[in-house]
């Protein structure tokens, strides 16, 4: 009586050390900049009722056909925002979450890990995913559906049912319309086929699936055109924009250090403990290896590696319990210390994350657009004031603007980036906001009426030089200037 009543409590505790990780790591109430370009899109499908397949944000020049690689997911996400708002986005967020991080323990079960392997892999891998997980974008389903692939490649393996392998195509129909990440679904078919055929073991019927998956990703609204535009777009260098710097060049501007140094940490234990297991898999060290590989290439593809890490880990790590369990190295014949140890280490997380020891008890459903991150003082002067043109933005406030200020305003540059814009449009841009060389091209080149961006920068120091331009409206970050030929107001706009 008295083991069970500590069996339960320990399981309770066990529990409820989860659940509180969970809202301490993925509970964030901060809108991401490239939800409002998902928004506009669905704005003008669902309420203009029609599709545009041509830009109609910007005025500098841009691609002839508006490839827009996550068109479902702003289609998807305005229904939602329409009908319950930001907790709606919230909620349709948090479920993908949960449906993701319950795949990869239920991935990593299948593949022979203990259940408590499983459970301990997956922290690591839920705090590195997490990084993943701002609100609300429409990578998350690319990180669903990449674990998803994985469990159905498992079962396909394991079981020798390949029938189940017929799941793949639309999966692929539906991930290729929501995000442009279908292709590490491909990938991923591509290395278990290799993988397996080096291990000779049965392969053709990857190779056949992958084709006949390949094929189906023409279902999308543009064809062909959509793999003209993403096969140079997956291989394009974008110096300018921080989640695609390499783990490096990261560390070297101290951008996302955290996740950085998790991702090297959980690289390394992963490597070291597949170097020593006594049972290697050639399909699972291609897969580890080239998530891996892409973790360091690119910072925001560590997500990739974590989701990896958590389903391939633990039958390693299981692998190696039972060698100790052999050898009475842990105290195992009472279930409940393994449990036990574990709360503690949640608990030790939890106050290493939140050392102001506020409990929160439920996830955040808020999004939330604070300055100086959003321009929403400028925004709102510009509305009181009727204020309207064409804007040159800050890159992070493109998409925002493209939401609040459509159609009254345009913009010159946004994160919809090189689904719109040519390369040499792009250089000439970011050399302007950065204040480098030449930085004046862009601004005399094209017709702008507005020039909005972050106070405090090279380029706002340059921009209070112009003759040419007024600074019409300071606030909270934010500084817009307008061309002195257009002069409406004597004063300078605050939000103060």
């Amino acid at each position: 009586m008295h083991f069970d009543r500590t069996r339960i409590i320990i399981t309770i505790l066990f529990c409820a050390g989860i659940y509180l990780f969970f809202v301490t790591i993925f509970s964030r109430s901060l809108a991401d900049n490239d939800l409002w370009g998902y928004l506009a899109f669905g704005r003008i499908f669902w309420e203009d009722g029609y599709f545009p397949f041509h830009d109609i944000f910007s005025y500098t020049p841009t691609k002839p056909v508006w490839v827009y690689h996550e068109w479902l997911t702003g289609v998807l996400f305005y229904g939602i925002y329409k009908c319950s708002g930001p907790a709606g986005l919230q909620l349709a967020r948090y479920i993908v979450i949960v449906l993701t991080i319950y795949l990869v323990y239920l991935t990593a079960v299948k593949k022979g890990g203990r259940e408590l392997a499983a459970v301990t892999a997956l922290v690591p891998a839920m705090f590195l995913i997490s990084f993943g997980y701002v609100p609300v974008r429409a990578q998350i389903f690319t990180f669903f559906f990449f674990i998803l692939t994985i469990n159905i490649l498992e079962n396909a393996k394991k079981n020798q049912n390949w029938s189940i392998l017929w799941w793949l195509l639309p999966i692929q129909i539906l991930w290729c319309n929501l995000h442009g990440g279908f292709i590490a679904g491909l990938g991923l078919i591509v290395l278990y086929a290799l993988g397996e055929g080096l291990s000779n073991r049965i392969s053709i019927p990857y190779i056949k699936f992958g084709f006949l998956a390949t094929l189906v990703t023409l279902a999308n609204p543009y064809g062909i055109e959509y793999w003209l535009y993403l096969i140079p777009a997956i291989t394009m260098p974008r110096p300018d924009i921080g989640e695609w710097m390499s783990v490096i060049a990261a560390v070297q501007n101290h951008f996302q250090e955290l996740p950085v140094f998790i991702f090297l940490f959980m690289a390394q234990f992963c490597a070291i403990i597949f170097l020593f297991s006594r049972k290697k898999d050639l399909t699972d060290f291609f897969v580890l290896a080239v998530t891996i590989y892409l973790g360091c290439k690119h910072v925001r593809h560590n997500i990739m590696f974590g989701l990896a890490f958590g389903a391939y880990v633990p039958v390693m790590l299981s692998g190696y319990w039972d060698v100790w369990k052999m050898k009475d190295l842990l105290y195992t014949r009472r279930s409940w210390i393994p449990k036990s140890m574990f709360s503690v280490l949640l608990l030790s997380l939890y106050l290493v994350i939140n050392p102001s020891l506020s409990l929160t008890l439920v996830p955040s459903f808020a999004l939330l657009t604070p300055s100086p991150l959003f321009p929403a003082g400028a925004v709102n002067w510009m509305r009181a004031n009727d204020i309207r043109g064409n804007i040159l933005p800050h890159f992070d406030w493109g998409e925002y603007l493209i939401w609040t200020c459509h159609p009254y305003c345009r913009v010159a540059m946004d994160g919809r980036y090189e689904t719109i814009y040519d390369e040499q449009v792009s250089n000439e841009y970011f050399n302007f906001l950065n204040g480098r060389e030449g930085w004046q091209s862009f601004l005399r080149k094209y017709p702008h009426d507005m020039v909005l961006i972050q106070t405090n920068t090279r380029i706002h120091q340059l921009m209070l030089k112009e003759t040419a331009w007024r600074l019409a409206y300071a606030g909270q970050g934010t500084a817009l200037f307008m061309k002195n030929e257009n002069r409406t107001m004597n004063e300078v706009g605050s939000d103060k």
